[in-house]
């Protein structure tokens, strides 16, 4: 019976020690990298928020801007995996579409008040962008309002990288057309979540400058206005950070036309994030995962190891006392 015991002690000490030595260099390797189907959606909701409608009435065009509002963001991110596929690159990186539409609740209806969308590849560990694979982003305008262009990509965009680290990270803010720091800010719990809290502070400056119709600044005059586009955002991001999935984001924005000679107007001004429902869904799909992964990449290897060695120990003098028993007994 001893040498049966020690024999399945070895065998499963064995087996322990294997997997906690290839823990990290297999396992959590392969489990550490994004997926290239993705498919989610996210919600984001704002209150007494301030926003410029455009639309058409009887043919021409009418500016509203709207005070004290509610607006709803709704952003949908699919995979396509074909675009790195087609480049050889699937291996290690990921090119995912996100669009995003902007609606406003105008007389009880939600209303559309804008619409974009962007194509991005990154590297499925970092998180971080590569511009591998024909990234573009909307640049619609009234002639074409489907028109998309090239754009280079900087810093993280969906995600940052797996076991995130209590440091800065750039991150692409698309207003400016470039990436800037998100700083660590502290731990934060959200609903038993562990979360690292980032922040990027944009302070208001002008990103632009673009002609507009006068209208947009209540002139009934005819024609256009030279106008520079004002933005300034605050971005906060609650970040699991065994995955580095975003698991709630609010921004502070202030985005606005200033031309001389009229009153400033603002195109979006207000804090909008996640829905609460956006939030507990993120909360309950990685909490589980987040923890394995962390699991995995830590002490998976000291306790695999450890009990590997032991068992085989075990197993060891289990069957060594036997054969000195018989030893002894003959």
């Amino acid at each position: 019976m001893r040498k049966v015991l020690g024999s399945v002690a070895m065998v499963l000490g064995v087996l322990l020690l294997v997997v906690g030595v290839l823990a990290k260099p297999v396992l959590y390797k392969g489990l550490a990298t994004v997926k290239l189907d993705q498919r989610s959606e996210s919600t984001s909701v704002g209150s007494g928020m301030s926003a410029l409608y455009a639309h058409e009435v009887n043919g021409s065009a009418v500016f509203d801007k709207l005070e004290n509002v509610n607006l709803k963001s709704t952003r949908e991110v699919l995979g396509i995996p074909g675009r790195v596929k087609a480049a050889g690159k699937q291996d290690t990186q990921a090119f995912w579409q996100t669009t995003v539409q902007s609606q406003a609740q105008i007389d009880g209806k939600w209303t559309d008040l804008s619409f974009s969308n962007e194509g991005v590849s990154f590297d499925r560990k970092s998180g971080t962008t590569t511009n591998c694979c024909g990234d573009f982003k909307s640049a619609g305008d009234l002639a074409d309002p489907t028109k998309l262009v090239p754009v280079e990509h900087q810093g993280n965009f969906f995600k940052f990288p797996f076991d995130v680290q209590k440091k800065s990270y750039l991150w692409w803010d698309g207003d400016l057309g470039k990436a800037t720091d998100m700083r660590f800010i502290r731990e934060e719990k959200i609903d038993g979540l562990t979360t690292y809290l980032f922040r990027q502070t944009i302070n208001k400056a002008e990103v632009a400058q673009r002609d507009v119709p006068k209208a947009v600044f209540g002139d009934k005059a005819a024609g256009n206005v030279a106008a520079s586009v004002m933005y300034g955002n605050v971005r906060s991001l609650w970040v699991e950070p065994n995955t580095g999935v975003l698991i709630k984001g609010q921004e502070k924005v202030e985005k606005s036309l200033v031309a001389p000679g009229y009153d400033d107007v603002n195109t979006t001004l207000g804090t909008i994030g996640y829905s609460e429902a956006t939030v507990k869904k993120n909360v309950e799909d990685w909490s589980s995962k987040g923890s394995l992964l962390g699991f995995i990449n830590g002490p998976l290897t000291f306790i695999g190891i450890g009990l590997g060695i032991l068992l085989i120990a075990l197993g060891l003098f289990l069957v060594l006392s036997v054969r000195e028993g018989r030893r002894e007994a003959a």
